[in-house]
């Protein structure tokens, strides 16, 4: 009799593939608002010769455009942790995905190491940036 072979929900797959992804899209968010705003820049610049008064728009414009940047940027954070911590309690790392390697940190019982990958992760799904390897 052939063997059944057992495999994760598709839940569970389409969790870890949108982690990833709201992962990636966090890491190149704050390259991309910034080249928004410097191509707003280089049009301002150029505009103060040409239309002093689109120029004083487009500053306003870019002002008031910081408020939905800040709040996107707060809801990726809500959403890379929530689905951080569905992945940490399976048992594997959310940021190299492999299977059970996780374990408790020695001076914190809420935190989260990989053995694998070296990521370090607090019990609400937040990466925990690693130490400088280089010595001050």
């Amino acid at each position: 009799m052939p063997r059944l072979r057992i495999y994760p929900s598709r839940t569970v797959y389409y969790s870890g593939v949108l982690h990833t992804t709201v992962r990636a899209i966090r890491a190149a968010f704050p390259v991309c608002v910034f080249v928004l705003y410097l191509l707003a820049f280089i049009a301002a610049f150029a505009m103060v010769f040409m239309l002093p008064i689109g120029a004083l728009g487009l500053v306003f414009v870019s002002l008031m455009g910081l408020i939905p940047v800040v709040m996107v940027w707060t809801i990726l954070g809500m959403l890379e942790r929530r689905l951080a911590r569905a992945k940490l309690a399976r048992g594997i790392c959310p940021a190299c995905g492999r299977p059970a390697r996780m374990r408790a940190r020695g001076d914190s019982a809420s935190a989260y190491a990989c053995t694998a990958c070296e990521c370090e992760f607090t019990a609400n799904g937040e990466d925990i940036a690693l130490p400088d390897p280089t010595p001050a």
